[in-house]
């Protein structure tokens, strides 16, 4: 009996057999990594592959927006929009674009940050996150500038509301030099059909048209600002020659468009009875 306990602790002192002990150990601590390793890999990848999901697809209901609707931003003809990806948003970069006289600039750069969960967000504004409300003594209205490239921001004047004064800013437009391009925005007595507006007005250097879907009704005693509408905030869309805007058979209304070219080829549009209001916007050197 003695005997048979000795060679049974012998056995378990044996250092082969300690050895071989401590060698599963560390073969089952690997196996356990390895496994934890790749359960916490693959939990990366799938979180990771939600996040990403929600993010596309906030930014698609983003885009998806802006195909539904009008275009915002007045005399704005396109935009190019790249898109910075990290663990938990996106930072989309826009960069908009204006035409005058044919020739392209930027009219402004948004910023703007796509949670994959909550709503979006404007991070930034170059041309400006604010408007001014002092009235310019020349002009007799408020006159904003945008802040990226201190160019005037035009305005339109609503259809069927009384105003105190209203301006024809176009004819500051005309006398300008004669290699100067000139943006003018002009807002309608009443609102027209396409093809009213086409036989009126003709296709040449007209390169936007505001849809006015909404008039504000103002009470007594409200100053002009109040119901001027910032033609940042204009919905609208493009147009061009190459397509006249007349052949749609679509019963849009048109309140108001805006023009560009150089001061003699705006010289028509003063003699053009429908135009209620005309305000001056960028003013670029043609050369």
């Amino acid at each position: 009996m003695t005997n048979h306990k000795k060679d049974e602790m012998d056995f378990i002192s044996d250092s082969l057999f300690r050895r071989s002990v401590r060698k599963a150990r560390w073969k089952q601590f690997g196996l356990y990594f390895l496994i934890s390793t790749i359960s916490v890999l693959i939990l990366i990848f799938l979180v990771f592959s939600g996040v990403q999901y929600l993010i596309n697809k906030k930014i698609e209901s983003g885009m998806d927006e802006d195909l539904n609707s009008w275009s915002k931003g007045a005399g704005i003809i396109s935009h190019n929009t790249t898109f910075h990806y990290n663990l938990f948003s996106a930072i989309g970069e826009t960069v908009y674009f204006k035409e005058i006289g044919g020739r392209q600039f930027v009219w402004n750069k948004e910023t703007n940050e796509y949670p994959a969960i909550g709503r979006i967000k404007l991070v930034s504004r170059e041309s400006g996150l604010t408007e001014g409300n002092k009235v310019d003594e020349e002009t007799k209205r408020v006159v904003r500038y945008n802040q990226m490239n201190n160019e005037r921001i035009v305005d339109f004047y609503y259809p069927r509301i009384n105003y105190s004064y209203l301006p024809q800013e176009i004819d500051i437009a005309v006398g300008l030099d004669k290699n100067t391009l000139v943006e003018v925005a002009i807002s309608f007595d009443e609102p027209m059909t396409l093809k009213e507006l086409g036989n009126i007005m003709g296709v040449e250097n007209i390169d936007w048209l505001w849809v006015n879907e909404h008039t504000p009704k103002p009470t007594e005693g409200d100053p002009d600002l109040h119901h001027v509408l910032n033609g940042d905030n204009a919905y609208g869309y493009g147009v061009s020659e190459d397509d006249p805007y007349y052949n749609d058979e679509s019963e849009t209304l048109i309140s108001g468009a805006m023009i560009s070219g150089t001061p003699e080829e705006l010289e028509r549009f003063r003699d053009i009875s429908i135009i209620r209001a005309s305000v001056l916007g960028v003013t670029i050197d043609k050369y």
